[in-house]
């Protein structure tokens, strides 16, 4: 069966598959105390919904240097073009996965996070106890995600859909050229042209903002659920949710 996120074909956008890092931040589970659950589970998402290739993974204790340092050598070394952390991002004095990549990274990417806040509080108010950052250190994009297994599946599926055009941008690639209109050409869609762009000139980086017929925003064209209906919505970011808004 098609993936149903990202890229539902497997591809992994203008510049090619994307080599991944997962880093996951736990001192029980770098003492070998406990097993990390994390890493595998979101190694199987990255090549399940991105296409993307684990080139690296570590467990390294809740140390701001050991982070630091695994983060830049994996980007200025090993070339990675996309890491997730996994773990350390709450409110506990050893949690400093978000610190160590503020450290590292030369522009922060705050509406990566707030998407996955925002996915998450719809399923949880204990979701506002994160501190979890994304920035992007040269060619690399770096994503805090938590270390609960079920927390990082919803917050991956939250962004999972931008993540290889966002990669494709980081990269440097011209990801208007050939038609592209951000990934659609990639994922099986057909490109988009001049008479697709929206009226009010909302095009930013490839993609289209919501442009129905006439300039009508999709929203106000889109399905919508049955009254009573409790499934997610096909459309927007509601979709990625696996559950009902608390």
């Amino acid at each position: 069966m098609a993936e149903q996120h990202g890229h539902r074909d497997g591809s992994a956008g203008v510049g090619g598959q994307i080599q991944v890092g997962i880093l996951t931040c736990s001192d029980r589970g770098a003492r070998g105390e406990r097993a990390d659950v994390s890493g595998p589970t979101l190694h199987n998402l990255v090549v399940d919904r991105l296409g993307a290739k684990v080139g690296q993974y570590k467990v390294v204790p809740d140390d701001r240097m050991a982070i630091e340092t695994t983060l830049v050598e994996w980007v200025d070394e090993g070339h990675l073009d996309l890491i997730f952390t996994t773990g350390g991002t709450g409110f506990s004095p050893r949690d400093v996965t978000p610190e160590a990549t503020r450290a590292v990274v030369d522009r922060e990417a705050p509406a990566l996070t707030q998407a996955m806040l925002f996915e998450s509080l719809r399923i949880t108010p204990y979701a506002m106890l994160t501190r979890a950052t994304a920035g992007i250190r040269k060619r690399s994009l770096i994503v805090n995600l938590p270390g609960n297994p079920k927390a990082l599946t919803e917050n991956f599926t939250a962004v999972a859909e931008v993540l290889p055009h966002a990669v494709d941008i980081v990269r440097g690639l011209d990801t208007h050229a050939g038609g592209h209109g951000g990934h659609g050409a990639a994922s099986g869609a057909p490109a988009t042209s001049g008479a697709d762009t929206p009226r009010d000139g909302s095009v930013r980086e490839g993609h289209r903002h919501g442009a129905g017929p006439e300039g009508v925003p999709a929203s106000a064209t889109a399905s919508a659920p049955a009254a009573g209906a409790g499934g997610p919505r096909e459309g927007g970011m509601a979709r990625n949710v696996g559950g009902p808004p608390c």
